[in-house]
């Protein structure tokens, strides 16, 4: 089967396909749906989910450009240069999305939420540089969603479920070279992580994490996490379980 633009080279130059974002993008919209027809979903429900689907659409968007410049940096030099990328406009309607979905979620301090704007953003990209490697960026999600479980409202982001359930289908596919997230899933991802986190954590704590988050696209962007995990047993054992040889 063709799968036209969707359809990639990955890291070791497997053509594979990009389809897991729109597998993921369903299971977001299905576990909220199901949740507001058995508990009344409120605006942060609605609004986290709606956040996540433009997030998604925009990666989408990118995926199916032709080849452009690759990391942060360059899209920004491209901008400076007059000229607007798939990426810039990824962007903008990332930190958009942030700011409509923070605003409706619970009320906290204002500092707070400011903090909590940039890191729903900066966590959406953080997952895209993720996503260099099989199963990298699902496999960290999952960890994410096991601290949600016991932390998080559920009231607030019930989307979580549902993505929780993808991700954990869609790790096989994407370990073993069948399919992938593209820019599309990974950055729903992040932007799901970045809220949940912002919906576990306390007020003071709020823009650590946010400084966190910025501090990683940074590391993504100059020293590459591929690089890093590399060089950390640790983290190299559990990048590479599951994954090809």
């Amino acid at each position: 089967m063709r799968w036209g633009r969707l359809r990639t080279t990955n890291h070791r130059g497997v053509p594979v396909p990009r389809l897991l974002g729109i597998a993921l993008a369903l299971c977001a919209t299905a576990s909220t749906v199901v949740y507001a027809a058995v508990r009344e979903a409120g605006a942060a429900a609605w609004g986290a989910l709606a956040g996540m689907l433009l997030v998604f659409a925009a990666g989408l968007v990118d995926d199916l450009a032709p080849v452009g410049p690759r990391g942060l940096r360059n899209h920004l030099r491209e901008l400076v240069s007059g000229r607007m990328t798939t990426g810039i406009l990824k962007l903008i309607v990332t930190v958009g999305a942030s700011v409509f979905a923070v605003a409706l979620q619970p009320e906290r301090a204002a500092y707070a939420r400011v903090a909590a704007v940039v890191l729903v953003a900066a966590s959406a990209n953080v997952w895209n540089g993720l996503d260099v490697r099989p199963g990298r960026a699902l496999k960290a999600f999952v960890v994410v969603c096991v601290a949600f479980a016991i932390w998080g409202d559920l009231a607030n982001v019930p989307a979580m479920v549902g993505l929780a359930a993808g991700a954990i289908i869609a790790l096989p596919f994407d370990l073993t070279e069948r399919a992938m997230l593209g820019d599309g899933g990974a950055n729903l991802l992040g932007f799901a992580v970045g809220l949940a986190v912002a919906d576990v954590l306390a007020d003071p704590w709020v823009p650590v994490a946010a400084v966190a988050a910025v501090g990683l696209n940074v590391l993504a962007d100059t020293v590459t996490f591929s690089r890093v995990i590399d060089a950390t047993p640790p983290l190299r054992w559990a990048d590479g379980l599951g994954r090809r040889p």
